[in-house]
């Protein structure tokens, strides 16, 4: 009798033991089991995610950004003139003269401008930048307010876009500048009283040391070697073959005339650079 109780009593034992075991091991298994990843979602310690997570989206640093225009008037609401288109004196908050250090004796030496002349195509884009003005072919010049035969200096603060066109245009100082180099080499004004003159206001330097401009439509005087002016559509120059400045215009447009006639018959609305 006693032998049949304690054998149902270990039968009856023996599942409750075989359920705690079967507990352990699935609690066992469930513990070392990687962790649960929701549906639809990459494991995170994959290289491609990890890597789409920390990549930066691409900034463009070297894109180029619209130029600020400076804060100041623009050239036509400032430095007016009597009877002087605006546009033809610079803005002085932009182009106040800047010289070098430099004095009369080494000015006056020949060839001194022409070894001292360094305006990149950069410089002038920056200076037509500041300005607000479109860079076009023989439109324009860019200039130095104090001229490089008195010592000006090719930094930006010296130099402005000054149009061709027009009785007050650029051929029109070029005429002061060399009036003035030669009154400085002679002795007759100051080199610093020239270049002050030129910053300030030359056009008024022009009309007392010169005279009014003549329109540059009448004769051109005699040139051996003939005369020569550009085709650009923008061109409206006409150039004596002893005035280097024709030398800088591009070849593919150059046309050359054997008189001022006939340079004028072709292009009827140029004026000369300069007397030959």
């Amino acid at each position: 009798m006693n032998a049949v109780v304690s054998r149902r009593a270990r039968d009856s034992a023996s599942p409750r033991w075989k359920s705690s075991l079967l507990a352990l091991a699935l609690a066992w298994l469930v513990g070392c089991a990687p962790p649960a990843v929701p549906i639809g979602e990459p494991h995170t310690s994959s290289p491609t995610r990890t890597e789409t997570q920390t990549s930066p989206k691409p900034v463009h640093h070297n894109r180029p950004q619209p130029e600020h225009k400076p804060a100041v008037e623009p050239p036509s609401l400032k430095h007016r003139v009597a009877g002087i288109p605006t546009v033809d004196m610079p803005n002085h908050s932009l182009t106040p003269g800047v010289a070098f250090h430099v004095t009369a004796a080494q000015v006056c030496v020949s060839g001194y401008a022409s070894s001292v002349r360094n305006v990149s195509d950069a410089d002038k884009a920056a200076v037509y930048a500041r300005y607000g003005i479109a860079w076009v072919p023989y439109k324009h010049e860019i200039d130095h307010l104090i001229s490089l035969e008195l010592g000006g200096s090719n930094s930006i603060g010296n130099l402005w876009p000054e149009p061709y066109a027009g009785k007050w245009g650029a051929t029109t100082k070029d005429a002061l500048e060399n009036r003035l180099h030669a009154m400085v080499c002679a002795g007759e004004i100051s080199l610093r009283a020239a270049q002050h003159q030129e910053a300030t206001n030359w056009v008024k330097a022009y009309t007392h040391y010169v005279g009014t401009p003549s329109s540059g439509t009448g004769g051109g005087g005699h040139s051996a070697g003939g005369y020569y002016a550009s085709s650009y559509p923008s061109a409206h120059t006409i150039y004596c073959a002893d005035d280097p400045a024709w030398r800088d215009l591009s070849h593919t447009y150059l046309v050359h005339f054997a008189t001022f006639a006939a340079a004028r018959r072709r292009f009827p609305s140029y004026v000369l650079h300069q007397p030959c």
